[in-house]
């Protein structure tokens, strides 16, 4: 009898958190910046913190991005090396490679007025999305 009395119980409180929370994905948004010309990942101390979250995460999205006005060769590769490079920081943190997904833009998707040096400076960058979604 209370083993039935248990198990209705933990329905009961799967039910109400199942209605409460409806099971929507939760979004975590880091920005990494980097220097001119540079696709050394290197994330400050807060981000590198925030980042070991990402073993935990259904989802990675990494976008690498360029400051520059007219996309080229040498900055899709470049946005492309930045989003490669904060992908082995992930993997080489246990981050599964098949949670992770890459894309990479130059000349557009500005955060910063990008003609000023402050701008350029916060334009060059990645961008890493962590999709979590709640298990219960």
């Amino acid at each position: 009898m209370r083993v039935i009395i248990l198990i209705l119980m933990c329905i009961l409180v799967t039910s109400a958190l199942a209605e409460s929370y409806q099971g929507i994905p939760v979004s975590t948004l880091v920005r990494v910046p980097y220097p001119w010309g540079s696709t050394a990942f290197s994330p400050n101390t807060d981000t590198a913190e925030m980042l070991k979250d990402a073993r935990y995460a259904a989802m990675v999205y990494i976008s690498g991005r360029t400051s520059t006005q007219q996309p080229s060769a040498y900055d899709e590769s470049l946005a492309f090396a930045r989003a490669a490079s904060a992908r082995k920081y992930l993997i080489e943190r246990g981050v599964s490679p098949l949670k992770i997904m890459m894309n990479y833009v130059s000349g557009d998707d500005f955060i910063a007025d990008n003609s000023t040096p402050e701008g350029k400076r916060a334009n060059q960058r990645v961008d890493i999305e962590m999709m979590f979604v709640p298990m219960y």
